[in-house]
């Protein structure tokens, strides 16, 4: 292969694709919970963990899952600023457009489930005397939904399609990458430096939108990395090594899981340094110092590796982007068929229980996964078609990763 081919990005990053797909695989398996509490009403440490199905071989995804929506944060950055940034700060797409195009493809699901889940809510007061694990479905978060505001800080709490707090951070996370590419200070890597610990300040104030921040512009961080080792040619000499380090992170992480050697060792140094801290405190530390560690390197180490090797290789084609167009559906869709399948449940006069089954984790996933697919080939696909259409010349949406939303 002629090194000059490590100089310019595919124009799909299929790996990308896929690894978001998974990620939203994770965040479903992470919202298992659900099903646990009593009497639908999330309470910390409100169900023994270790009876969700496979635990053993699954505790890393539902201890923490919760990072799988870091790692799409941090796709985000990636993505944006290599398709956006330059076309922004060129002038060759305005507010409006950049906007119209990426509520164009969040809007239409995101209206459609937060509708479903609005009558869903309605049915479980009515049959259950309380709702399903999201407690704040009045008209007020019911407009700040429909503004995609519901997690700006202005709301009481979680409400309606609760995962899609994500979605309403990383609009607001365009509208920061749109002023900053806008006054042309995108390839000012102190400014993104910066955002990031300015994230985590934020975080300890407001932990949602904080979160979004921190792996948003890391994510930025890491695209400029990409352009420098493509352009400098250095792919060949550093990917072998990276992928490498990038492989040894996640054995190490999964082990961890498995042997805690990592977490004994530092809970013997925390008691000693700390005598009059409790255990829990001591574990909530690791995971915390865990989760981190994930964010920062684990995860910028995965996509950096997976955008090298397939810049290098271009060896992965268009079947690898399923599960990451039907990822955002997935990630919309599985609250609302929670909530179903309890409804179900309920009026059968099954015994909760029935959620503990392996059994039911697997139906669960043989009526998402086509679900997901088939709303994003008939729904979302063929609204966002209509709506670019109506306002804009637009090519198929489909061909361009520009069009997909790295969805969180």
């Amino acid at each position: 292969m002629n090194s000059n081919q490590n100089q310019h990005p595919p124009q799909h990053f299929y790996a990308l694709d896929a690894i978001r797909g998974i990620a939203a695989i994770i965040v479903v398996l992470y919202h298992w919970q659900f099903f646990y509490y009593a009497n639908d009403t999330w309470v910390l440490g409100g169900f023994e963990k270790t009876t969700l199905p496979f635990y053993t071989y699954l505790q890393a995804f539902y201890n923490d899952g919760m990072v799988a929506v870091d790692l799409f944060f941090l796709l985000s950055g990636f993505i944006f600023f290599w398709l956006y940034a330059e076309r922004i700060a060129s002038r060759n797409i305005n507010f409006g457009k950049f906007m119209f195009f990426r509520l164009s493809r969040l809007y239409p699901i995101h209206l459609v489930t937060l509708v479903t889940v609005a009558v869903l809510q309605w049915l479980m007061l009515r049959n259950a005397g309380h709702y399903f694990i999201i407690q704040f479905n009045d008209s007020y978060h019911f407009v700040l939904n429909l503004l995609f505001m519901q997690n700006w800080g202005f709301e009481k709490g979680p409400s309606f399609n609760g995962p899609s707090w994500s979605v309403s951070v990383e609009v607001a996370l365009y509208l920061m990458f749109f002023v900053i590419c806008y006054l042309k200070l995108q390839h000012k890597k102190w400014l993104l430096f910066l955002l990031i610990p300015a994230g985590i300040f934020i975080q300890y104030f407001y932990t949602i939108i904080g979160k979004g921040m921190y792996s948003f512009f890391l994510g930025a961080l890491v695209y400029y990395l990409y352009v420098w080792m493509t352009q400098e040619n250095r792919t060949r000499k550093y990917l072998p090594a990276l992928a490498a380090v990038t492989a040894l992170l996640w054995i190490m992480l999964f082990a961890e899981y498995q042997f805690s050697f990592f977490q004994d060792i530092w809970t013997k140094l925390y008691m000693q340094v700390l005598p009059g801290k409790s255990l829990e405190s001591a574990q909530s530390a690791f995971g915390l110092g865990r989760n981190f560690f994930f964010r920062t390197t684990v995860s910028p180490c995965t996509i950096l590796t997976l955008a090298l090797w397939e810049t290098k290789t271009g060896m992965l084609n268009k079947k690898w982007a399923l599960l990451g167009n039907c990822s955002y559906a997935m990630y919309l869709i599985h609250f609302p068929l929670q909530i179903v399948f309890v409804l179900v449940a309920d009026a059968f006069h099954m015994n909760r229980l029935v959620f503990r089954s392996p059994y039911t984790l697997f139906i669960f996933f043989l009526i998402l996964l086509p679900l997901s697919l088939i709303t994003y080939y008939y729904f979302e696909l063929p609204a966002q078609e209509k709506l670019r259409a109506r306002f804009f010349k637009t090519k198929r949406p489909g061909v361009n990763i520009a069009d997909v939303k790295v969805t969180t």
